[in-house]
């Protein structure tokens, strides 16, 4: 397996509301950023958009957690399932670095 089937998809938050993904294999953008209202319609809409035989899996990432690899047609069907993954695992991350700061305060 090489890791040209896999395409890395990154989630950026630019205001309430507008998410920007951003796809790219490697170091290598392969499409135009594109704007959405939310992280699950993001992750829909680009494994949607991911032409079959461009890549096989997906991963998604936000603020720097990720979704793991999934297989590109089973996404669609648990965007928001990943969606939340996603925002939980920010929130964790969130919690622990503020556990941090407080103790070395």
């Amino acid at each position: 397996m090489t890791h040209s089937l896999i395409l890395n998809i990154d989630i950026d938050k630019e205001a309430r509301g507008n998410y920007v993904a951003r796809a790219h294999q490697g170091n290598v953008l392969v499409t135009e950023p594109e704007l959405y209202d939310s992280i699950s319609t993001a992750i829909r809409q680009e494994a949607l958009a991911i032409p079959p035989s461009f890549a096989h899996f997906v991963e998604f990432t936000y603020n720097g957690m990720s979704t793991g690899t999934y297989a590109v047609e089973d996404v669609p069907g648990k965007a928001a399932e990943l969606a939340d993954r996603l925002v939980a695992l920010n929130h964790q991350m969130h919690i622990l670095l503020e556990d941090r700061r407080s103790a070395g305060a």
